[in-house]
């Protein structure tokens, strides 16, 4: 995601390691926590919004906020307010 941001916005990065392995073997809430802990400790490092990289991390945004109490963004919002964007009014 680095690349898709401004370089005037400070960025913190974390891997939330065996997340997708959890979600791959359909262990949904051990993904979640496991991407929820990893919020949490960006919140402990100062950040004030989460931004989760990856469209399978999207299920994960409750679990995020109520981690941290911080707003949580994805890409799933992202795409779609770009193609609502894009798409004439109708």
């Amino acid at each position: 995601m680095p690349p898709e941001f401004p370089d005037a916005v400070p960025l913190e990065l974390a891997l939330a390691d065996g997340a997708l392995d959890a979600l791959n073997a359909g262990d949904t809430a051990r993904h979640d926590a496991l991407v929820a802990e990893q919020a949490r400790a960006l919140a402990a490092r100062g950040c004030t919004r989460i931004a989760l990289a990856q469209f399978s991390m999207a299920r994960a945004r409750a679990a995020c906020a109520q981690a941290t109490g911080l707003p949580v963004l994805t890409t799933v919002d992202s795409a779609v307010r770009a193609l609502r964007a894009r798409l004439p009014a109708g």
